[in-house]
């Protein structure tokens, strides 16, 4: 969805100036860090000082894609990572080239681009140029895990524009989900802004099924992509997100109105991980719908105020 983050890039911006000593660290370049083509691009309405880039990488054996910005000057930079919405479970689609509203392609680098940072939107397989089919949450999370390695291994080769190892990370829906997963699986995350997250299947599945008129065809995405809902099988688990082993600062924003994502699990999901990271947060926004996009001063003001709590 189409967000405006300008405050708190801004204010991240000020925040890591000073950021500017490069970490000392050696890359191995293997098939998941692998950087296939790093091709500059014209991006219309991108602030003039900042270098866009279409960045080809390998991600479980396919072909995908991110957009990436530069800073102009030399220097260490933590990444903006944006992460966009999808289908939440697999689907035999490919080259989805657009989803309510959104188009996947480069100009989605235009809402997380900084001066400051690096910023980094990926496309999971499936969708855009991205080869492949798309892939459930678990698919979605290790292609954007890849194209964070395959982005700091090549700047670090082949830039002097570099990665602090600092990621920022902003998710609307599936992303926002993508997000709290990443989250469990990395350790170079600073936080996660998940707007109308889908929270996994575990906390989703089980509610659509005790409250089927609130279904809009999920029901039928899940029961064909995995099928009965087992709690104990290692696809839920896969397809879930294990609030255990997240342990960064947290902000989740929800609509009340959200026909797609259901403020109900969500909420369940936040109760779940305050108890296990008290660094959590949840707004919850009266007729705010799916991603927010009628409430967007709402989601402004509610995100620059926790990342000045924060940082």
């Amino acid at each position: 969805m189409k967000r405006t983050y300008s405050l708190i890039l801004l204010m991240l911006c000020l925040f890591l100036a000073s950021c500017s000593s490069e970490k000392e660290k050696t890359f191995v370049e293997d098939k998941t860090t692998k950087v296939v083509a790093f091709d500059p691009i014209k991006v219309e309405g991108l602030n003039v000082i900042l270098q866009a880039y279409k960045m080809t990488y390998m991600s479980e054996g396919e072909e995908a894609v991110a957009y990436v910005t530069l800073p102009e000057k030399e220097g260490s930079y933590p990444v903006n990572l944006s992460l966009h919405g999808g289908f939440p479970a697999s689907k035999d689609l490919s080259h989805v080239s657009d989803m309510m509203g959104v188009t996947f392609d480069k100009n989605m680098v235009l809402y997380s681009a900084s001066p400051g940072l690096i910023s980094l939107v990926p496309l999971y397989r499936g969708y855009g140029e991205s080869d492949g089919t798309v892939p459930g949450l678990n698919g979605a999370t290790l292609d954007t895990s890849h194209a964070i390695d395959a982005l700091t291994a090549y700047l670090e080769k082949n830039e002097k524009r570099k990665s602090t190892e600092d990621v920022f990370v902003s998710g609307t829906s599936l992303g926002g989900g993508v997000g709290l997963k990443l989250a469990t699986i990395r350790d170079d995350l600073a936080d996660v802004v998940a707007v109308s997250p889908y929270v996994g299947l575990d906390p989703v599945y089980p509610w659509l099924l005790e409250n089927q008129d609130k279904d809009i065809g999920f029901l039928d995405m899940y029961q064909e992509a995995y099928g009965d809902y087992d709690p104990k099988s290692e696809q839920t688990k896969e397809e879930s997100i294990n609030v255990k082993k997240i342990n960064v600062p947290v902000l989740i924003v929800q609509g009340d109105a959200d026909r797609h994502t259901d403020w109900h699990p969500v909420k369940s999901f936040y109760d779940e991980l305050k108890k296990e990271n008290d660094n959590t947060t949840f707004e919850l926004i009266p007729d705010g719908d799916h991603g927010l996009m009628n409430k967007q001063e709402e989601l402004n003001a509610i995100t620059a105020a926790w990342f000045n709590e924060q940082f």
